[in-house]
């Protein structure tokens, strides 16, 4: 084995183990179906509360998951700033609850 692929291979171990960013991004998508329980009236502002405090964390422009490369997401540690950080999983509460409302009618 080469100098030059124990390298690749360190630095592969190294990344995997630092919390991989495609393992957080998934782990911010839940099911709407967690949300069927809830009141129509409550869920509509308990979404509307996430989705202010989504707007506060980016400064008005929104939760975009971030591009990354196909098939290095397992690799690649999660490189985003600590308030986009907060914002992906409230964005994922977000849609969550917005699929919930949609699918029941709700009115709001």
């Amino acid at each position: 084995m080469t100098i030059r692929r124990l390298q690749v291979i360190i630095l592969t171990v190294v990344l995997a183990g630092c919390g991989n960013i495609q393992g957080q991004l998934d782990n911010e998508k839940i099911s709407s179906l967690n949300y069927d329980t809830t009141d129509c009236a409550a869920l509509i502002a308990q979404r509307n509360q996430k989705m202010a405090e989504v707007s506060r964390l980016t400064n008005g422009a929104g939760y975009q998951d971030p591009n990354i490369i196909v098939g290095l997401g397992p690799f690649l540690p999660d490189y985003r700033t600590n308030n986009q950080k907060q914002a992906g999983p409230l964005q994922g509460q977000v849609d969550s609850m917005t699929r919930s409302i949609d699918r029941r009618k709700c009115a709001g």
